[in-house]
Order: C-alpha cells, then sequence, then structure tokens
C-alpha cells in the first residue's frame, strides 16, 4: 500500500508541475503585453515541450528501467513512420512556424496580404496556423507552410503606431490628371480616419497622390493612406471611396467601365403568363449623414465660420432627411459653439478638425486636434500644467484638461508604445456631473465623451432626440 501511495505522489509531481507551467503560459499568451510573434511562437513551442517532458517522465516513473533517450531511441522507427506519412504537413508547417518567428516578416496587429487571399490584421500565430482577422470579424486560418511559400506585402512592417494602406483609382483618358490627383488628396485629407504624412520634415495632411501607369481604357492614380492600429481598415477604406466617389461625380471626373450591347428579344408571352414583381427593400425614414472635416484654429476669430458645419448639417437640404425642427437644429449650433469655447478655454488658437455626423435621433459633434508626444500641441499642454493653469481651470473645462493630461501621461508611459486608446464620458461619473454644476453644454448635450490615443485628442457631443 504504501508503494502504491509513493507512485501516485511521484506521478502526482511532475503531472501538478506541468499543469502549473502549461497555466501560467496560457495567461501570458493572453497577456495584452505578449504581442511579439517570436514570443508567442516560443511559448507555444515550451507548452508542447513541458507536456512532452511530462509524458516522458510519468513514463520512467512507471518504468525505472526506461530514460527519455531510451523511449525516443525505441520509438524512433514509431517516429520515422509518423514522419514519413502522416506528419509531413504539420512537421513543414512547425517548421515554417519557426522561421517566421525569427525572420519576423510581420508581427501581430500588422496588416499584411498573402497572396491570393483578403488582406487581414495578423492576430495570433501558432505552431502550425496564422490567424488573420478580416472584414465583419472573420478570421482567416493560414497554414504556416503555405504562408512562408507566398508573396506576403507588410503595409506595417517597422511602423510602431500606424499602418498604410494602398489604394488604386482609374480615370478616362480626357481627365485633368491634376485635378483628379488633388481631389483624391482632399478626400483623404477629409476623412476622420486618416493620419498627417511627414515627407522631408514637412508635415502633409495626406500622402502624394502618383500618376503611375496607363491602362487598356484608364489612367490609374494610387496613393497610400495611413491609419492608426486601432482603426479598422475596411471602414476607412470605404469611407474614402464614398467621398472620391462623390466628387469625381461632382466634378464630372468619369470612372470607366466596360461596355456591352444588349439584345433585346421581342417574343410573344405566352397567354397567362405575367412577371413576378423583384423584392423590394424598405429603406430607412432617416440615413446616417456626415459633413465634411473642416480644419480650422480655434480662436474668438474663427469661431463664427465653425458654426456653418452645423448651420450646413440642419440647413432645409438636409432637413428632409434628418427631419429635424427648427429648435433642434438650433441646439446642435448653440453646442457646436460651446464645444469649440471649452477647446479654447483650454488651449487658443491650437488647430483642430471639426465635423458632425447623425442618424435621426443621436448626433454627434467632433473636434479633434493632435496631441502627438512631442508636437507642439503637446508641449502646450505641458505647459499649461507645469503653470499651475489647471488649478484655475473649473467646471467642465476642468474636467477636460485634467483627463487631457491624465490620458497624455498615461500614454506616455505605457510599455506597449501608447498604442491603446483611452476613454472617458462624463454620464458615466454622475458625481463629477453634479460638482460640474449646470451649462449650456451639459444641460443639452446627453454626454460628453473624450477619448485619447497616443496622435490626438477627441472630444465628443452627443445629442439624442427623442422620437
Amino acid at each position: 500500500m504504501n508503494d502504491y501511495e509513493d507512485l501516485l505522489i511521484a506521478l502526482a509531481i511532475p503531472i501538478a508541475v506541468t499543469v502549473v507551467f502549461v497555466v501560467v503560459i496560457g495567461l501570458m499568451l493572453r497577456s495584452r503585453r505578449t504581442k511579439s510573434l517570436h514570443r508567442r511562437y516560443l511559448l507555444q513551442m515550451l507548452r508542447v515541450l513541458a507536456i512532452f517532458v511530462c509524458l516522458a517522465d510519468l513514463l520512467s516513473i512507471v518504468d525505472p528501467s526506461l530514460s527519455i533517450n531510451q523511449i525516443l531511441l525505441r520509438g524512433s522507427a514509431l517516429v520515422v513512420a509518423i514522419v514519413g506519412f502522416a506528419a509531413q504537413p504539420a512537421i513543414s508547417d512547425l517548421i515554417c512556424g519557426l522561421l517566421i518567428s525569427i525572420n519576423k516578416p510581420f508581427e501581430i496587429g500588422d496588416r499584411i496580404i498573402i497572396e491570393g487571399l483578403d488582406p487581414g490584421i495578423v492576430e495570433d500565430i501558432t505552431l502550425r496556423h496564422t490567424v488573420l482577422r478580416i472584414y465583419d470579424d472573420l478570421r482567416i486560418i493560414v497554414p504556416n507552410s503555405e504562408l512562408n511559400s507566398k508573396t506576403v506585402t507588410n503595409t506595417s512592417y517597422h511602423t510602431v503606431d500606424r499602418r498604410g494602406i494602398h489604394l488604386k483609382y482609374s480615370v478616362s483618358y480626357d481627365t485633368d490628371v491634376n485635378k483628379a490627383m488633388e481631389i483624391i488628396r482632399d478626400c483623404v485629407a477629409e476623412s476622420p480616419y486618416t493620419l498627417s504624412v511627414e515627407n522631408n520634415g514637412i508635415v502633409e495632411d495626406s500622402g502624394p497622390v502618383y500618376f503611375l501607369s496607363f491602362a487598356d481604357s484608364a489612367l490609374v492614380l494610387d496613393t497610400t493612406i495611413w491609419v492608426t492600429r486601432s482603426t479598422n481598415s475596411y471602414t476607412a477604406i470605404t469611407d474614402i471611396n464614398l467621398r472620391v466617389n462623390r466628387a469625381f461625380n461632382e466634378n464630372g471626373i468619369e470612372i470607366p467601365y466596360n461596355y456591352m450591347n444588349v439584345v433585346e428579344y421581342k417574343g410573344e408571352k405566352k397567354s397567362g403568363e405575367a412577371e413576378e414583381p423583384l423584392p423590394k427593400k424598405t429603406t430607412p425614414s432617416k440615413r446616417h449623414f456626415r459633413t465634411n472635416t473642416i480644419k480650422l484654429k480655434i480662436s474668438e476669430m474663427h469661431m463664427a465660420d465653425s458654426v456653418s458645419a452645423t448651420q450646413r448639417y440642419a440647413s432645409r437640404r438636409y432637413a428632409a432627411k434628418q427631419r429635424l425642427e427648427d429648435h433642434e437644429a438650433m441646439q446642435l449650433e448653440l453646442l457646436c459653439e460651446e464645444a469649440l469655447r471649452l477647446v479654447l478655454a483650454i488651449m487658443e488658437d491650437v488647430k483642430a478638425d471639426l465635423w458632425i455626423e447623425g442618424s435621426g435621433q443621436i448626433y454627434r459633434i467632433h473636434i479633434r486636434f493632435n496631441a502627438k508626444i512631442g508636437s507642439a500641441e503637446y508641449r502646450r499642454l505641458l505647459g499649461i500644467s507645469s503653470d499651475g493653469r489647471n488649478e484655475a481651470v473649473q467646471g467642465i473645462n476642468g474636467w477636460l484638461l485634467d483627463k487631457i493630461r491624465m490620458g497624455t501621461g498615461k500614454l506616455a508611459g505605457s510599455l506597449d508604445g501608447g498604442n491603446e486608446r483611452l476613454e472617458w464620458t462624463l454620464k458615466e461619473d454622475p458625481e463629477i456631473k453634479a460638482n460640474i454644476g449646470e451649462t449650456i453644454l451639459t444641460s443639452i448635450a446627453n454626454d460628453i465623451k473624450v477619448s485619447i490615443d497616443n496622435e490626438r485628442v477627441e472630444l465628443t457631443i452627443i445629442r439624442e432626440i427623442p422620437f
């Protein structure tokens, strides 16, 4: 009985150690800090190795005459047979995964395009597969051996805080090419998803557009947009393509396409034969609408110009689509003006982007400005903090300044380079809202949000209009 208990204890110890080791590795794989490709692959290898060592140790306990070397030698014929017949793809995936983790042609979070597949974000790597996330949160599971043998385009190679997306547009031969190139640049700059581009020390609102080739029936224009790693690539591409398509139509620029001659058959219908009506989808009574991005310097001089965005949004031209009453349009104008004054109270003459979007019952006013570490705006925020001005700013202004300082400080000291996005809402903190007091902004708006990433600060004023 004692021998039996000793055997159970001897077997339980390696099993317990292995379980703890595997659990620790699992927690490390789920950790946000384990985002490096070679680390994830190494942890996967260690987990398999730990299980293998545990099994070998259990066999040696059961039969003391066996050792790990003997187990391998005795099972060599079986191992060769497995490798020769069944495990060739698995071994190939394993070796290719090891090569990928060593050479690191991409990292976790990079946007890559594998030859013959849709573009996707690298989400994970296992011993046999690489997992890509594409549109609508679908996943593509690619064997490592297949990935290693195909051409991979990495639009995020060696970029910490952004990734590039290549776009191509075709225009007809009679197009004013310079005008088309400027229209594309304007559309990219107007999009709320794109980042600025630095060329030769000069920061521009969008990257250059290139005229690269003459196709059979079109001139081909190319450009690259840059977005943050947290931005959905398909959302950004759709937004810019919609803007380019609308701008091309407004400026009479043709996107060429193939023509087809259709011959109509004029035979007689059989008696009693009736055409089936095509099914129709009921269109929504209120559609989402978004104004173009207005770039302005927030100052008393330019306050009146900025409110024109709200007036355009609530004008009679769009009121039928949005069904805005006159008092509702006036409320949006007041909110826009007060939101700009809120930012003005913290930093004067700051360059900002302004746009308004909504879908009938809920509207959002967005004000966004640069707060990248090392930028002029970031240094001005530090200056406000160091001279004690933050203590003098009270109410909603003080709340906003406090969140901006807290967010920029946290992102500057984060270990992952500040790729995360921080967000605070006034609605989630009723105590703070009560201490702020009643203002035009807090009395009309249903919520106020401030979000910060390592590039920009964005203030969002939310107004919900009941039925």
